[in-house]
């Protein structure tokens, strides 16, 4: 069963939905998740252009309009309608089997999950593949990225992408240009207000192929050290000093490879 991270819900006390986004963005929104049973769309700018914003505004519109299934690997603070979190295909594909009906999943830093050139490229192949096998459950992807160039180009073929939203004004994020993959359109936005969902706008949303790995009990507390800090955790968090935490490195390679020679030996 995958993870599910607790999510404070709320009322919004703004306005209700219409009255702060425009019909045209309403209308779109509509069209783009009713023409077909899922979607599969990219948001693409530079760093602080609105792209999280604007997708999670996506969901507000959606729950206006009657979809209730929404999942995001973005650390949300608040929001007054439910968002699973989820990090990984597997928990993404349990979920999107599990759950009935129409499903929204969002992806943050698409281009750092799939990178380009990169030496995880069977890997990321792998996951583009699982994500488009997802969207036979009525699940569509909404994926964000800062450029193209940064993503694995299994994930931009015309075949499978079905339209790109464009960022392009750092000093603007009410702007966005929609380009269509299946059909002749082009839209023009220059009204889209903030998302009410609180969200963490810092936080590096990582996605893997995989459910992380549950923490062995260590007896020795060294090999605790060493599982927290090889999975990410920083001396700072772990409570000890980072020269410390290199005496523990260092005194656990010796003792391996001591262990290993002697192993040769005999």
């Amino acid at each position: 069963m995958f993870q599910k991270e607790s999510l404070k819900t709320q009322q919004p006390n703004q306005l209700p939905l219409l009255s702060y986004v425009s019909p045209k963005w309403v209308k779109l929104i509509k069209y783009l998740f009713t023409r077909q049973t899922s979607n599969y769309l990219l948001s693409i700018g530079r760093r602080e252009t609105g792209k999280t914003d604007m997708n999670l505004l996506i969901f507000e519109t959606l729950y206006y309009l009657g979809y209730r299934n929404f999942a995001t690997n973005i650390k949300i603070y608040s929001s007054y309608f439910p968002i699973e979190h989820i990090s990984n295909a597997e928990d993404l594909e349990e979920w999107a089997e599990n759950v009935k009906g129409f499903k929204f999943y969002i992806l943050d830093e698409y281009g750092k999950a799939f990178k380009r050139r990169s030496p995880m490229a069977k890997i990321n192949l792998e996951i583009i593949e699982k994500l488009q096998t997802l969207r036979k459950y009525k699940l569509s992807l909404l994926t964000i990225t800062i450029a193209e160039k940064f993503i694995d180009a299994a994930g931009l073929g015309a075949d499978v992408l079905d339209g790109v939203f464009f960022k392009p004004q750092f000093k603007n994020p009410k702007i966005a240009i929609y380009f269509d993959n299946i059909e002749d359109l082009r839209f023009e936005l220059n009204d889209i207000p903030r998302t009410r969902i609180r969200f963490d706008t810092w936080d590096i949303a990582p996605f893997k192929l995989k459910r992380p790995l549950e923490k062995p009990k260590f007896k020795d507390k060294d090999l605790t050290v060493l599982w927290d800090y090889a999975h990410g955790r920083t001396a700072k968090e772990i409570g000890l000093q980072t020269t410390q935490i290199i005496r523990i490195v260092k005194k656990f390679l010796k003792d391996k490879l001591e262990g290993d020679s002697y192993a040769l030996q005999d």
